[in-house]
Order: C-alpha cells, then sequence, then structure tokens
C-alpha cells in the first residue's frame, strides 16, 4: 500500500499496452499526459414479486468501466495510435480498422516525496499501486487546435474490468519509467526536414499543406493550400483561423450471448459521425448563402437544389501529423458572433459533419495512411 498523503501529477504516470500484455516497457508510457479519470459503474437491475413491496433481488449486471485521457500533442506518439496498434496496414488505419483493436491500461503511483518517478525508492522503485484495466476499446477521440494554449488530444477508452494491485503484483517496473527522470522533452522523433516544434501550438499548423473548405471565407481554390500564401519563410495566413476541433464518438452497444455475462462483442456503431469545427475572425461576413430553393451556383451540379455541398478538409501539424477527413465533408450550420459593446472580435464558427471518415496520422511513428505523401 502507498504511504502517501495524497496524489498529484509528479507521482503518477500511465502506460497503454496491447491486449494482455504484461511485459511493460517504456515505449507504453504515455508522454505529454495532462489528466486521467476513470469511472466505474455497477450496473444493478430489481425484481419485484407479489405480496410485498420490498425489492425480491438485486440483480448485478457487468461493471461499466471508462477511462479519460489528455495529452498534449507533440512529438511522441498519439494515444489513439497506441491503443490501436493491431493496425498495420496503411490502407486500413481509419475508423474502422481502429475502432476494432483493443487494449490495456496501467495507471501507475510512486511515492509523492519524490521529484518524479524515476527517482522513487518505496517497492523497489516500480510503481507502489497500479490500476489496470484490461480490455479497452476506444469510445471516442477528439483534436483541439486553438489560437491560444497547447494542441491536445483527447481519447476515452471503455470496457468492464478493473483491478487495484500492490506490493509485488505491479507491472509497471522501475525500468520503464527510467525516462521520467525529469528531463523528460518532447521529441522531432522521425519528422523529415524538420522539428517537431514541441508542445504544438498555433504557429504549427502548417497552412501551406493544409485542405480547408471552400466554404470558408478568403479560402482561394479548392487544393492544397489553399489557406494561405507561400512566403520566402513561413506563409502568409488568408484566414484569421481561431480554432480548430475535431471528433468523433464510436457509439458502441453491448452484444451479449448465453452462457456468458460478460458482452461478447462491443463493435462501434456504425455509420459514426465525424465532426469538425473551424473558428475564423470574420472582416466581411460568412457569405454563406441560405436560400429556400438552394444555391443556384449548384444547379448544374449533383448539388442542384442545395445550399451546400461536399468538402475536402486536411490539417497538417508541423510535428508531422495530419488529420484527414476525407472529401465529403458537408457544412451544417454557420454563426456569426461576438463584436458586442465591450469591444470584442466578430468571429464566425463552421461547423462540419462526415461519417466514417477520420484517419489520423503521425509520419514520425510510422502511423500513416490515406494521405501519407502529404506528410
Amino acid at each position: 500500500m502507498s504511504n502517501n498523503n495524497r496524489i498529484f501529477y509528479s507521482c503518477q504516470i500511465v502506460a497503454v499496452t496491447n491486449l494482455g500484455d504484461d511485459a511493460i516497457t517504456t515505449g507504453d508510457m504515455i508522454h505529454g499526459v495532462q489528466s486521467v479519470g476513470m469511472t466505474a459503474s455497477f450496473n444493478v437491475e430489481q425484481a419485484f414479486e407479489l405480496g410485498q413491496i420490498e425489492i425480491y433481488e438485486n440483480i448485478e449486471g457487468t461493471p461499466d468501466i471508462e477511462v479519460t485521457l489528455e495529452k498534449v500533442i507533440d512529438g511522441s506518439p498519439l494515444i489513439y495510435h497506441m491503443a490501436s496498434t493491431g493496425v498495420t496496414d496503411s490502407n486500413a488505419s481509419g475508423l474502422v480498422a481502429r475502432s476494432k483493436q483493443r487494449c490495456d491500461v496501467r495507471l501507475g503511483i510512486f511515492d509523492e516525496a519524490e521529484n518524479n518517478v524515476a527517482s522513487a525508492n518505496d517497492n523497489s522503485g516500480n510503481a507502489e499501486v497500479e490500476v489496470y484495466c484490461s480490455g479497452l476499446y476506444i469510445g471516442s477521440v477528439g483534436y483541439t487546435i486553438p489560437v491560444e494554449g497547447n494542441s491536445t488530444e483527447s481519447l476515452s477508452l471503455q470496457g468492464n474490468n478493473r483491478t487495484w494491485l500492490t506490493g509485488a503484483n505491479v507491472k509497471i517496473q522501475s525500468a520503464d519509467v527510467a525516462d521520467f527522470d525529469g528531463t523528460d522533452a518532447p521529441l522531432a522523433l522521425g519528422v523529415v526536414n524538420a522539428a517537431s516544434g514541441g508542445i504544438q501550438r498555433r504557429e504549427d499548423v502548417m497552412l501551406v499543406d493544409c485542405v480547408l473548405p471552400i466554404s470558408i471565407k478568403g479560402v482561394a481554390g479548392s487544393g492544397v493550400g489553399n489557406g494561405a500564401l507561400p512566403a520566402i519563410s513561413g506563409s502568409i495566413p488568408l484566414v484569421h483561423l481561431q480554432s480548430i476541433s475535431i471528433s468523433t464518438d464510436f457509439s458502441r452497444e453491448d452484444i451479449l450471448e448465453l452462457g456468458r455475462k460478460t458482452p461478447y462483442y462491443r463493435p462501434a456503431g456504425f455509420p459514426i459521425e465525424v465532426t469538425c469545427e473551424i473558428e475564423a475572425i470574420a472582416s466581411s461576413g460568412d457569405f454563406v448563402q441560405a436560400l429556400e430553393n438552394g444555391d443556384p451556383t449548384l444547379y448544374s451540379t449533383i448539388s442542384s437544389g442545395n445550399n451546400t455541398g461536399e468538402e475536402n478538409i486536411f490539417i497538417k501539424l508541423r510535428a508531422g501529423i495530419g488529420f484527414d477527413l476525407g472529401t465529403k465533408n458537408r457544412l451544417s450550420s454557420v454563426s456569426y458572433g461576438g463584436g458586442d459593446a465591450t469591444g470584442g472580435n466578430v468571429s464566425t464558427t463552421y461547423s462540419y459533419t462526415n461519417f466514417n471518415d477520420l484517419d489520423v496520422q503521425h509520419l514520425g511513428h510510422n502511423n500513416v495512411g490515406f494521405r501519407a505523401n502529404a506528410l
């Protein structure tokens, strides 16, 4: 058992491994973690009977375990990739392939008195307490790239099994946390012809390599780099972007079978909606038409009678990370706000949706997919 009076950030560490893998290594540790949370829900169903008001039996079903993780986006592997390492085919790296993968998560708790977990001495330098959540599926994933602050990845994992371990039963050993010795820093691992930029911030959005939706006011054309003019050093943005957020929820449901209490499988609920919100400072309005008979400029196309058409979205970060949302994104809403009497600026938020199309790529760690050449 731990002798800690409290648990805070410097004495916690998280590992993500392949399903059933007890041989933890330094490569299983998540770098840049900002927060971790766990919830265990016990599903109880009541049965009653004629003749008494009291409960006849409380019937407990399978517990639901949810683990939520958030990390800064940097040169280290993304949690989404670490939780779905079984995907090896670059032509099958999207939502369908990754939704099938399962993983284990271990949260190690070390001595709070040390500056870092690599310096811990109690329990032979191993974790004093370990929470082991096994057989987890990816529940949801989201990425946020703001104009102020750090870019982040958020992930939820869902399963039915959680165990608390202490003493000799813990699997996170002292050698596994050797990198967390007070000198750990973001990596530029494997990034070609550029540094990773460390933790990704607004300047690390490579607009000259992105494809933005043409419905955003200021975007020039539909090709790569349509949101910026190339310059001798860096680029000149054509659109004053404030934030980009990408997210999806796998909407899993249990498949049960007779003779077994635990779910046989927890498939993703396809079709899966993928959302992308892009906020920009407005300089002359959003100029998105909303006409009852549709946009006349689309009359000669497959979108005749509509106000919106299919859009192409690809976002690239300096760390060799790409978010490919395919070519069938549809503008679902556009909002105009701000610019009130307190002196704020007017901003426009464009919300796009597609179904089943999100390929998260990371060149530095060999997770590349449909647009690998864009990285």
